[in-house]
């Protein structure tokens, strides 16, 4: 009996494992033996062993450091109100690690956890230079001021000047192998099924080209311009120069708020329009609609833009370059060093067939204007457009004759000198060199050195004085030859387009399949029937489905192989008579359907559906 009453006793000194371990004994109050009051300590030495023991106790004391240094956070900091900095002052750069004043972000933490925080910086800058980013991307978006009230983020909006604009990635579209480009008659590649890449690449680089924006209030540009809007400079590089117009002018792309497409604006900047009749000069101009003239729309004047300008509204073809750019700009120069060195006097000189190209396409766009009873008066470089290969039109039309309104001189005299600029133009691009006007004996002697004397003769007939009188279709008659050989490049470049669009023209049917097979396949429920879209017909089109997208190979992966699904496509879209093997997704059924069967399947049910309209 002592025994038994010493135990009681030793175990009620004891703490119960259950408070120990859990934190909680669910036996308190109900019979066991063990000491659960943990607040005091069983014996004045000190806390139990098992409480000793454990790692983490709910009634453990909070840690409280015996020495806060300078730098160290106090826990009563948790409560405090979240930082919002209100300017560039206050906000640290993220990718240089200094704040606007120069002072290190590191500077402001423990010496502890500063070599750790050097560390990942380090660590994640070597990640961004795998990737490619280089100090002016990360130099750009990043640095403004994200926090700011009164302006406008220009992280978040797209529109901004500020933000890296991201180019396409147009290395997705790769060529065809080496190894695969002889084929037997009846093997086609994933290419042929496409069209061309360069051509798809123009293309949406010119797409890319007219959604392209800007932030107006950052570039000081009016948000409405008369019945236009979302201006986009287009001469970001180029110097604004007097000597063509006599004024200013810049370049903008817009959207017209009425029709809803894309114009380009000439701007003639410091104009005050005097005589109300100057206006009439434009609708001579409208009327004219030629393949190598940019056609002009309608001008008016603005004050939006802070001073009387002039506006000159034409049709806007993206990604257009200047004459004078293709062949005399900083990349034209760049990629002729490139091709034959970079020793002076070495350019590679533009091809005859290109130079004929030119003088075809000009002539014919003077011969429209002179038989409307206007002179184009602007046959310069750097107002003639480059719009494709080697396709030219003429740029600015209108302009000199709304300018020079009270100072018109006669049609006759400006129509020879268009003829006489033509020549001075043929002559810039022969000798590739601006130049080359200054010394006309010298320049010849450099074209019959280069060329065939038929261009020679010509260039020197188009510079000759006017006795008699020479005309646009004169011209035309000597340049028979050529633009016969203009027509047939022409023809020939209309069979490449039409060729490419035969070729998308093949996956407008087979998407035309893919959006059947979307409106049928796993439909929800369908005239009150939930299981329409798995039962009849249409259940042999799911199973269609999955041997065309769902196949998988000998390891249980899926299979991605596109000539599988465009061969299984094209076939349905003819209906042959080949048979396949349709199998359930429970591998318990099989059947055997020709693709003309599942073709009928298909239309069969699109009718329903489309019943039901």
């Amino acid at each position: 009996m002592d025994v038994a009453v010493s135990l009681t006793n030793s175990n009620r000194t004891r703490t119960c494992r259950n408070i120990v371990i859990h934190g909680f004994c669910k036996f308190e109050n109900k019979g066991c033996e063990f000491n659960h009051d943990i607040v005091k300590p069983p014996s004045a030495s000190g806390p139990s062993p098992e409480i000793s023991k454990a790692r983490l106790h709910i009634n453990s004391p909070v840690f409280k450091p015996s020495n806060l240094g300078a730098g160290s956070v106090k826990a009563e900091s948790v409560n405090a109100p979240e930082f919002v900095p209100k300017s560039n002052q206050e906000s640290a750069m993220l990718t240089g690690g200094v704040y606007s004043d120069g002072r290190n972000i590191m500077q402001s933490f423990n010496t502890p956890i500063q070599n750790t925080l050097m560390t990942s910086v380090s660590n994640l800058s070597s990640n961004f230079s795998q990737f490619g980013i280089n100090d002016m991307a990360m130099s750009g978006p990043m640095q403004g001021n994200y926090y700011g009230d009164t302006a406008a983020n220009s992280y978040y909006y797209p529109g901004s000047g500020s933000m890296m604009h991201q180019p396409l990635q147009y290395h997705l579209y790769s060529t065809p192998l080496p190894h695969v480009s002889h084929l037997l008659p009846h093997q086609k590649t994933i290419h042929s099924f496409f069209i061309s890449d360069s051509l798809r690449e123009e293309l949406h680089r010119k797409n890319e080209m007219v959604l392209q924006n800007v932030n107006a209030q950052e570039y000081g540009l009016p948000e409405d311009l008369h019945e236009y809007h979302s201006l986009y400079p287009l001469d970001f590089s180029q110097q604004k120069s007097t000597e063509v117009f006599g004024y200013q002018s810049s370049v903008y792309k817009s959207m017209c708020s009425v029709d809803g497409r894309t114009y380009a604006l000439r701007r003639i900047e410091g104009f005050r329009l005097s005589n109300e009749m100057a206006m009439q000069t434009i609708e001579s101009w409208r009327r004219i609609r030629h393949a190598n003239i940019v056609s002009i729309r309608e001008a008016f004047t603005s004050k939006a833009f802070g001073d009387h300008s002039l506006i000159f509204v034409y049709d806007y073809h993206p990604c257009a370059k200047t004459l004078y750019d293709v062949h005399f700009g900083p990349q034209a120069q760049l990629a002729s060093q490139v091709v034959v060195g970079s020793a002076k006097g070495t350019d590679p000189i533009i091809p005859e067939r290109t130079l004929w190209s030119y003088l075809v396409q000009i002539v014919s766009a003077l011969s429209k204007i002179h038989s409307s009873g206007l002179a184009a008066r602007l046959i310069d470089p750097t107002k003639i457009l480059v719009t494709g290969k080697n396709r030219v039109r003429l740029n600015c039309c209108g302009v000199m004759d709304m300018l020079t309104f009270e100072t018109a001189q006669s049609i006759a005299h400006l129509q020879q000198d268009d003829i006489l600029n033509l020549g001075q133009l043929m002559l810039t691009l022969a000798c590739k060199s601006i130049t080359a006007t200054h010394n006309i004996s010298k320049s010849i002697e450099y074209i019959s050195q280069q060329y065939s004397p038929e261009l020679k003769n010509m260039i020197l007939y188009l510079m000759s004085q006017p006795n008699p009188m020479k005309s646009s279709d004169q011209i035309v008659t000597m340049l028979g030859s050529r633009v016969l050989q203009e027509i047939n490049d022409m023809q020939n470049a209309n069979d490449v387009l039409e060729s490419d669009l035969s070729r998308e023209l093949e996956n407008g049917r087979l998407a035309r399949l893919l959006m059947k097979f979307g409106f049928i396949n796993e439909r929800p429920e369908f005239d009150m029937d939930p299981a329409w879209s798995e039962t009849g017909d249409r259940y042999i089109i799911k199973l269609f489905r999955d041997y065309v997208f769902h196949q998988v190979d000998e390891a249980g992966l899926p299979v991605l192989d596109v000539a599988h699904v465009l061969t299984c496509l094209n076939k349905l879209d003819a209906g042959v008579d080949e048979k396949i093997v349709l199998m359930s997704r429970d591998e318990q059924s099989c059947l055997i359907v020709s693709y003309r069967e599942i073709k009928s399947c298909i239309e069969s049910a699109f009718r329903d559906l489309s019943k039901s309209k």
